[in-house]
């Protein structure tokens, strides 16, 4: 081999050398070799928790069976069924034994059992909820525990690598990694309410029931989504999970409060379609968004706002999309007012509403499974 091969071969293996260097090392700008999952997750499971629950059966009389063989009666007691019980995980955001889970996780819990890494466990106790967001706050008698990093998800990506660590099925700190899917995805809308507002995180990392209230990490190992729901329970890798920024808000509030006031109208619209523009005689090209329902003696019946009404504007803003409304809703305060431009029989009215408060306990959209 001359000396033109040999340096030709030694540029090959050179760039060969650098690209997988590069490969290993420069993924979204975070050194990655065969140890970067491991690290991340022993590191993040030392403030993942499992959560038990279960619920007290009140006892009665159990109904008798008699059987008769041969002139023989036999009695037969009912067997009472085990009690029921779920379980979920959850993060620990303060070093004093508060724990952030999802609420359906421990909704109507008799008792909650808190597992920590080291295999310690605690009686926790629901000190504050919020159905709405579906967040809830436990807290276990215990110091000096290792807190959750909580990161920014504003710089987020789609394609960026994440990990994510619960206890599906009872499997305790089952770690499972992929990628975010999609951001800003609106899985179901309930109007008025929060969950017609979300952004979910969508990924591919592996969630079943069990990881709801679980982190979803990124690289650094700073958690940027609560893993909260599956879409089907036949559907593969179409899990979400809530931006950790706003659980970490509503978390704050609710050890600060103990519950939360959230902004309501009361509106169930539709897209403004084709169809409904013929029916009402107008321009294809027509702004807003139809009026289904405005739900007796919320702010929006009692103001005026009726069924059939076209929403074109809130506070000068075009609004094309029901979720628009919600999401503006959702950053307002109770109290704040909201202008209302709208078509009623093809004339202009102009309506002001005074955001009210949020009545009862709103569930989860039904449109979707929750692990």
């Amino acid at each position: 081999m001359n000396i033109k091969s040999k340096t030709i071969l030694f540029i090959l293996v050179f760039c060969c050398s650098m690209l997988l260097t590069f490969t290993n090392y420069c993924i979204a700008g975070i050194p990655i070799n065969s140890d970067t999952i491991a690290n991340i997750a022993e590191e993040v499971s030392k403030s993942v928790v499992n959560i038990d629950t279960s619920r007290e059966i009140k006892k009665g009389n159990p109904e008798k069976k008699n059987l008769n063989l041969n002139g023989i009666e036999i009695i037969i007691p009912d067997i009472e069924p085990p009690a029921p019980g779920g379980t979920g995980s959850g993060i620990i955001i303060r070093s004093d034994g508060y724990i952030l889970t999802n609420y359906h996780v421990v909704k109507n819990a008799d008792k909650i059992i808190i597992t920590l890494k080291d295999e310690k466990k605690y009686e926790g106790k629901l000190i504050a909820h919020d159905s709405y967001s579906d967040f809830a706050i436990v807290k276990i008698d215990a110091k000096n525990l290792p807190v959750a990093k909580i990161g920014d998800t504003k710089n987020l990506r789609t394609g960026d690598w994440v990990i994510a660590i619960g206890s599906p099925l009872g499997l305790e700190h089952t770690v499972t990694h992929g990628i975010i899917s999609a951001l800003s995805r609106h899985i179901g809308v309930t109007f008025g309410a929060a969950q017609g507002a979300f952004k979910y995180i969508q990924t591919d990392a592996a969630i079943n029931p069990g990881n709801s209230g679980g982190p979803l990490v990124d690289l650094k190992g700073k958690v940027i989504g609560i893993n909260t729901f599956i879409i089907g329970r036949n559907a593969q890798n179409l899990n979400f999970a809530i931006p950790a920024d706003y659980a970490k808000s509503v978390a704050d509030d609710l050890i600060a409060h103990g519950s939360i006031k959230h902004s309501y109208l009361g509106l169930k619209m539709a897209p403004l379609e084709e169809e409904k523009l013929k029916e009402k005689g107008l321009p294809e090209n027509t702004p807003g968004v139809y009026v289904v329902e405005a739900v007796p003696n919320s702010p929006a019946q009692l103001n005026g706002i009726l069924p059939g009404d076209i929403i074109q504007k809130v506070d000068g803003e075009e609004i094309n999309d029901p979720r628009k409304i919600a999401e503006i809703v959702r950053n307002k305060k109770v109290g704040d007012k909201l202008h209302f431009k709208l078509l009623r029989n093809g004339k202009v009215e102009i309506i002001a509403i005074k955001i009210g408060t949020l009545p009862g306990d709103e569930g989860l959209t039904n449109e979707s499974n929750i692990p």
